[in-house]
């Protein structure tokens, strides 16, 4: 039993560790066609090594996926994140500490006032945002 036990375990570990390049998931929508690395410029740190070859160079994605693009509003100052209200409104963040409400028409609130202040020096402010799962 213990023997057969470890052969499992080496199947699995052998399988986990494959590197073979596999095709990236895209949904089921449209066909997928690699692309050189994104990445090419020189690793951050030398002192790291890539556990394999091509690990911090994944290979580009050109898709048939349809995007549409539609610029909302120039109106915001560092808009960082946004999150779907329940009425259709979208609840968005700026960097420097702001909250606004906008509309997918393009129309957006003064900013929502109360909140703390924000740090957005560097890299701090007001980042992100989620939504009450409720």
């Amino acid at each position: 039993m213990n023997k057969l036990f470890f052969l499992l375990l080496v199947i699995a570990v052998l399988t986990a560790c494959n590197t073979s390049q596999q095709t990236p998931n895209n949904g089921g929508t449209g066909s997928v066609e690699l692309l050189p690395p994104v990445e090419t410029l020189a690793p951050n740190s030398p002192q790291y090594k890539p556990a394999f070859p091509g690990q911090t160079r994944v290979s580009g994605v050109k898709t048939q996926t349809a995007l549409n693009v539609q610029v909302l509003s120039d109106q915001l100052k560092k808009p960082w994140a946004v999150v779907s209200l329940p009425d259709g409104r979208l609840l968005i963040t700026e960097k420097g500490g702001s909250f606004r409400i906008a509309t997918s028409e393009g129309t957006v609130s003064e900013p929502i006032t109360g909140a703390p202040q924000v740090d957005d020096s560097g890299q701090g402010g007001l980042l992100d945002v989620v939504p009450d799962p409720d």
